[in-house]
């Protein structure tokens, strides 16, 4: 596989027509615009101006009105039926891109919105209503109202003492110090004791130095009318309504429900809004016409100038310069094998322009070394039928889809190398009867019992000879690092750097067939270390 090549697409259009070739563009899916800066310091194009970023922010903030509507969905509303692996809807571009539908679901999403800040508002007011009744349960026990204030004869103190106070001890304090008092117990919790105390106003200091002694805190009680079970009948009858509007506002949550798969299509429609509108942003305009800078895909670039011919523009289209490979766009063509690794690669980075695709060099490796690791035919038949069925289901896409065809092909690769290693749940075959006091079933490359001949046993057996597996790992690694040399010697080469190349690599593969003459034993024992210094001097 290969790196598509790319031209530099350079072009001049009406503003009346901006938005249309726009759709075009994005409906093609094979143009990325740049940001226009070899023209920077032209004073004539600096007279240019960026377009407005109004319909941008619009964009944006129906994207967040659509997550939020969803999101409302999801936690009010009924629970979908489908599980993890219900179908990916599919929808036509038509479907995706009808503005009526697309109005409707932002309207929909709009209500929603409300909806989701009246529940909100609901249970603050229950929690603002839940907490005012648990203020009051202490005070439930008294009979006398709570806006109860002191008058020019009689001092009225509500307050709380420490619940291990003794009031009996207090009540007698007090009575000592005069008969005109009073103090009323109203309730308790397992902190504090509640108490309202009234004395006559001449014996009003001396009672007071009394509560002190006792640790009597003043409570401050204002805004209640009527007593604390009054009020308190009022709170809940209050709770009570609104629970009752709560439930009618999640059911009017609930009732779009059928609106979801709306509300998720216009999300992706809000996303390629929001994509043409950041294209849109990245191009220069004057009075009447704009400017574009992109890049195009040779592939594509005829049938691309085809549907240009149909607007009122100018364009032109040039191979990129060799300073210019840094800022181009790279896109690599892969097929149905290499397609997968593409989530490997782009994990680490994508190659450069005038590199080389790793996804083809890469995928015969990393799945053979995948299935060698794994080496299990049980467990490789599960893990690729599992991912196939998820394939098949759910049909995912992008980095997710790409690592479930990439666990097919590697659930395949050691279910091959399981079978020819003996390997199926490990050796269960042998344990299993083993245990049950069995002979060993006689099945080839799987497991073969001591003794049995004409029956082809395992071509590499991991549990019986370590060492012919840990030469053979090393072969094949060694094959792998040739190749990636192979591949730098050819880079190096097409640059024109034919010397650096055969200094740099082709120094390491004298010393290679050195290494392999030596220990091959072949030939003129005195004739090796000539080999490998002729290498090394290289």
């Amino acid at each position: 596989m290969s790196i598509v090549k790319m031209k530099r697409l350079r072009l001049i259009g009406m503003q009346a027509e901006r938005g249309a070739l726009l759709k075009l563009l994005q409906h093609m899916g094979c143009v990325e615009i740049d940001e226009p800066t070899e023209f920077r310091d032209d004073p004539v194009w600096d007279s240019l101006t960026r377009p407005d970023t109004q319909a941008l922010g619009r964009a944006r903030e129906q994207r967040s009105e659509l997550e939020g509507a969803l999101k409302t969905l999801k936690k009010y509303g009924p629970r979908q039926k489908g599980g993890l692996l219900k179908a990916r809807p599919v929808i036509t571009e038509g479907e995706l891109f009808d503005d009526s539908a697309y109005e409707a679901a932002l309207a929909d999403a709009g209500r929603l919105g409300e909806l989701e800040r009246q529940i909100s508002a609901l249970y603050a007011e229950q929690n603002k209503l839940r907490t005012q009744r648990l203020s009051l349960a202490p005070w439930l026990g008294l009979d006398i109202p709570l806006e109860t204030t002191s008058t020019e004869e009689v001092a009225v103190l509500f307050g709380t003492v420490a619940g291990t106070a003794d009031l009996d001890a207090l009540e007698q304090a007090l009575a000592e110090k005069s008969e005109l008092t009073q103090l009323l117990r109203a309730g308790s919790d397992a902190q504090l004791q509640y108490l309202v105390f009234l004395c006559h106003r001449s014996a009003e200091e001396e009672c007071q130095e009394v509560l002190k002694d006792f640790g009597f805190s003043r409570s401050a009680l204002r805004g209640w009318i009527g007593t604390a079970a009054e009020n308190d009948k009022r709170l809940a009858q209050e709770l009570a309504q609104s629970e009752q509007t709560l439930a009618e506002t999640i059911a009017q949550v609930a009732a779009f429900a059928p609106r979801k798969g709306a509300l998720e299509q216009a999300l992706d429609r809000s996303n390629q809004e929001i994509s043409r509108e950041e294209a849109r942003c990245r191009l220069l305009d004057s009075g009447t016409a704009f400017f574009l800078d992109g890049w195009v895909p040779v592939p594509e670039e005829e049938k691309l100038l085809q549907k240009l011919r149909e607007f009122t523009c100018c364009w032109e289209t040039e191979e990129p310069l060799p300073e210019d490979y840094p800022q181009v766009p790279v896109k690599l063509k892969s097929n149905v094998l290499t397609e997968p690794l593409t989530t490997i690669t782009e994990m680490y980075s994508l190659p450069a322009y005038d590199g080389v695709d790793p996804n083809g060099l890469m995928m015969p490796f990393y799945v053979f070394f995948f299935g060698f690791m794994f080496a299990d035919l049980a467990y490789g038949a599960i893990l690729a039928g599992v991912c196939a069925v998820i394939q098949i289901k759910t049909r995912p896409k992008g980095g997710f889809g790409q690592l479930i065809r990439l666990m097919i092909m590697c659930g395949i690769s050691s279910a091959v190398i399981g079978f020819f290693t003996g390997g199926f749940f490990s050796d269960f075959l042998a344990q299993f009867t083993s245990m049950l006091g069995l002979s060993q079933p006689v099945i080839p490359f799987l497991s073969v019992p001591d003794g049995v001949t004409g029956v082809p046993g395992p071509l590499l057996n991991v549990m019986g000879d370590p060492m012919t597996v840990l030469v053979f790992a090393l072969a094949v690694g060694f094959v792998q690092i040739v190749v990636g040399m192979a591949v730098k010697f050819w880079m190096l080469c097409r640059r024109g750097q034919v010397v650096d190349a055969i200094l740099d690599i082709g120094t390491w593969w004298v010393i290679f067939v050195g290494i392999g003459l030596f220990a091959a034993d072949i030939g003129n024992v005195a004739g090796y270390p000539v080999v490998l210094i002729i290498g090394c001097l290289m």
